[in-house]
């Protein structure tokens, strides 16, 4: 035992160097840094909008329209006696974005009851996200605008009843229940604070057992390039006990980066987003989520953090079996492609769709890839789900114990030392073992 964690600790040290640490540190400082910025960017895109306001019918009605503006917070250019043309060219100078012409005639039909017509002009100046955000913000107003309007012209043909009820004589109030819990909160802002909640996990997931699996790969192929695994193999610690600690030294290694990058995901996810979508942005949503239950105990991020390891281990097992057969540490990057099919397949599917009631062929397919459990735990312990949480997590111990055996005897024979996959011309991949 002794000699196991002296070799562990070696393995560790080998794996925890500057030109590892380093990269990581520089990621996660990357992301906050990312999202700090575009956040404050973000902040800016959606203050101090301006639009240029053409009025040519030059009537109260018209006006209210100016004023409306101003009081959402725009900076209006109001203008009477511009042609069209002259405004959408003052607006394209001093890019303004949003150009507004309100024609002739606007009062006049506005009491007749006949719909009116703003004329919306948007002035492109760039194709940044943040570009879009003043022409919606514009559109919003404009709905405030209609609805100013709507309530007024239905006052006028129905004195003494109210416009909100004539317009929305049904509304909902609605619901939600989970289990035996109710929840004054609508289905939509549920799905939507759990997916905020748990959107940046599948991608750290993903970044880290593919992480993982090239570093153990590359440490294999550089150990039998630079001749050091002979001298390993030579040891008095049995092969077993040498491929336990490199892969133990890999997975705690893994975790290290799987929780810096989870702080860096979510410095990223609140920079972008400001923090609305932290749990306390909103205390209606809040307390409804927590009144249902929809929340993470430490044991359920506890088996979180025990599923995300078996993951990380079963990557580092084949990647240690795919390993021994590469001559060099280039080849080494190319014989990990089958993990990446594997990650790749769980990683987007359980993007878009609920594997508990996919058919049956896409339900064994998911369930039979050890990784699909990883990115369905969050949810399924959102929903208190335990029980496809704990058979992920028995059947993915299974897989990391029959990959250990499997790589044990490979390292229990000397052919590890000379067995390689050579890609010739005349056929596609041959395994030699010498």
């Amino acid at each position: 035992m002794i000699r196991f964690f002296t070799l562990l600790k070696k393995e560790v040290r080998e794996l925890l160097t500057p030109q590892m640490i380093l990269p990581m540190l520089i990621g996660v400082l990357a992301l906050a840094f990312i999202g700090n910025i575009v956040g404050s960017e973000g902040k800016k895109s959606q203050t101090g909008h301006s639009v240029s306001i053409l009025d040519l019918d030059k009537t109260d009605s018209s006006g209210l329209v100016n004023k409306i503006f101003t009081e959402s917070g725009f900076t209006v250019d109001y203008n009477t006696d511009l042609t069209a043309e002259q405004i959408i060219k003052k607006a394209t100078d001093e890019k303004t974005g949003t150009v507004l012409i309100i024609p002739e005639g606007f009062e006049d039909g506005m009491g007749k009851l006949e719909q009116q017509k703003i004329l919306k002009h948007s002035v492109i100046s760039n194709f940044s996200i943040f570009a879009t955000t003043g022409s919606a913000a514009v559109d919003l107003t404009i709905s405030a605008v209609n609805e100013y309007f709507s309530n007024l012209m239905m006052s006028r043909s129905i004195p003494g009843e109210d416009p909100a009820v004539l317009k929305n004589p049904v509304v909902t109030d609605k619901y939600v229940s989970l289990k035996e819990k109710t929840a004054h909160i609508s289905i939509d802002e549920v799905t939507g604070f759990i997916t905020t909640q748990t959107m940046f996990i599948p991608i750290v997931i993903f970044m880290i057992i593919v992480s993982a699996s090239q570093m153990i790969a590359v440490t294999i192929a550089s150990e039998k390039e630079n001749k050091t695994l002979e001298t390993l193999l030579s040891t008095p610690v049995s092969r077993i006990s040498i491929v336990t600690a490199k892969m133990t030294a890999a997975g705690l290694v893994s975790l290290l980066m799987a929780t810096a990058y989870m702080f860096g995901m979510n410095y990223y996810i609140n920079g972008l987003t400001g923090g609305a979508f932290s749990s306390s942005g909103d205390s209606s949503i809040s307390s409804a989520i927590t009144r249902l239950g929809l929340t993470l105990s430490i044991p359920d991020y506890a088996l979180i953090g025990i599923s995300l390891f078996l993951s990380i281990l079963i990557a580092l097992a084949i990647s240690l079996i795919l390993g021994a057969f590469a001559e060099d540490v280039k080849k080494a990057q190319g014989l990990i492609t089958p993990i990446l099919f594997l990650i790749m397949i769980p990683y987007l599917m359980s993007m878009f769709i609920d594997v508990g009631t996919s058919s049956t062929g896409i339900k064994l397919l998911m369930y039979a890839i050890p990784f699909s459990h990883t990115f369905s735990a969050s949810q399924n312990l959102f929903l208190q789900n335990y029980q496809p949480v704990i058979f992920g997590i028995i059947y993915q111990s299974v897989w990391v114990i029959a990959l250990v055996i499997i790589a044990a005897k490979i390292f229990k024979s000397d052919k590890i030392l000379t067995m390689k996959i050579n890609f010739s011309k005349k056929s596609l991949t041959k395994i030699r073992m010498f």
